[in-house]
């Protein structure tokens, strides 16, 4: 395993990941428009998202025994291809169905990227560079879901929702050119077994009894909770309850990415003096004081009032993200591409149930969505100090 990593591999990687969450959050922005368009509730255009997140987290299910079948790159080139022609089809669609249907199989596919790419880094990398390489890929996993909506809002203001879909069609095709030609096959002893049931039955059970690696998913599925039910409500409040436009509503954005950087940074500096399980342990304080703060404030409703705690939220999902994708991980080498599935299952099925949670309860406020946000970091706090009792195993299936 090499000890330093080289820069433009690192950039192609952390590409696949960024393509893979900017499919779920370019279009956010449109949400209020796609709405007027087919005439129907914003519960049923939310829905979109949250088959997203349903289906990135079965996909991952699926890729991750593959990868560790067949290998990373041509699992990797299969999923680019599918996920092109099917973000082609959501640009094409007639009906808010339709779309439906298009976001689900979108997310099905668009796994693929970070899921490979987390276990090419794992094939790779071992101790700092690792954990380096995971800090860059846990960046752009929440970081690109923030800024992409800037895009997205200048797209749906000057051109509309449908051209969010041919950007990621072009994306992809640029993606799966570069991997055909640049990426080398990562991992060097395939497993045959892989994907047979019986193999894949023992992994997962291994995987979801191993209290060490299940602890360190939940808090960070949590986390992801949290966000993401910001993600799904921040829309509708500011566009369709304060009046911002499209375009300034993805500019509002740049808060939450400013919070992640800012507790990535601070996870940088802070875990060689106190090591990762520590900075998890602060990254869930800082959770818990933005929720606790977003419900204080959450009885009137404004732009400060609902900014300035989540980006406190998004500092400590910043700390806690990386070092728990880290930790879940670092024991199971030998079957890194169905334990990053796992984890990556539960970060956004978790997400996807408290976003199907938010929708029905959405009234124009911020109060309800306080408490869901306020409810997962008190749990991801509960589930840090249950973890931190745990010694992590060093056997894997």
């Amino acid at each position: 395993m090499a000890s330093r990593i080289a820069p433009g591999f690192l950039v192609l990687v952390t590409s696949l990941v960024a393509m893979g969450v900017a499919s779920m959050a370019l279009y956010v922005p449109s949400l209020p428009a796609i709405q007027s368009e087919f005439g129907v509730l914003p519960s049923d255009t939310q829905v979109t998202l949250t088959l997203f997140f349903l289906g990135f987290s079965f996909g991952q299910l699926l890729f991750g025994p593959l990868s560790d079948r067949f290998g990373r790159r041509p699992v990797l080139l299969i999923g680019l291809s599918l996920y092109m022609v099917i973000s082609l089809s959501c640009a094409f669609a007639t009906s808010i169905e339709m779309l439906q249907v298009g976001r689900f199989f979108q997310g099905f596919v668009a796994c693929v990227g970070p899921v490979v790419g987390r276990a090419v880094v794992r094939d790779a990398f071992a101790g700092k560079a690792a954990a380096a390489a995971f800090s860059v890929l846990g960046t752009a996993l929440a970081v690109v879901p923030a800024i992409a909506p800037i895009l997205g809002g200048q797209i749906q203001t000057h051109i509309g929702w449908r051209a969010n879909f041919y950007l990621l069609t072009a994306l992809s095709l640029i993606l799966l050119i570069v991997c055909a030609y640049r990426l080398t096959e990562s991992l060097i002893h395939k497993n045959p077994d892989a994907i047979k049931p019986v193999r894949l039955i023992k992994i997962y059970a291994h995987l979801l009894t191993s209290p060490y690696f299940m602890g360190n998913v939940l808090v960070s599925g949590l986390a992801f909770s949290g966000f993401f039910a910001y993600f799904t409500e921040a829309p509708f409040l500011f566009i369709g309850e304060l009046g911002l436009r499209e375009d300034a509503f993805g500019a509002m954005m740049l808060f939450t990415v400013a919070g992640y950087a800012s507790g990535s940074f601070l996870s940088g500096r802070l875990v060689p003096r106190l090591g990762s399980r520590r900075v998890v342990f602060i990254g869930c304080g800082f959770l818990l004081v933005g929720s606790g703060l977003l419900l204080l404030l959450s009885g009137t409703l404004s732009l400060v009032n609902v900014i300035a705690p989540m980006s406190l939220y998004t500092i400590g999902f910043g700390m806690v993200i990386p070092g728990s994708m880290a930790e879940a991980l670092r024991p199971f080498p030998r079957v890194a591409g169905s334990a990053s599935a796992v984890l990556g299952f539960f970060q956004f099925f978790c997400a996807a149930m408290t976003s199907l949670i938010v929708q029905p309860l959405y009234d124009g406020t911020a109060v309800l969505l306080s408490v869901v946000i306020l409810s997962v970091a008190v749990l991801a706090l509960v589930q840090y100090l249950i973890l931190a009792r745990t010694i992590p195993a060093d056997t894997e299936a």
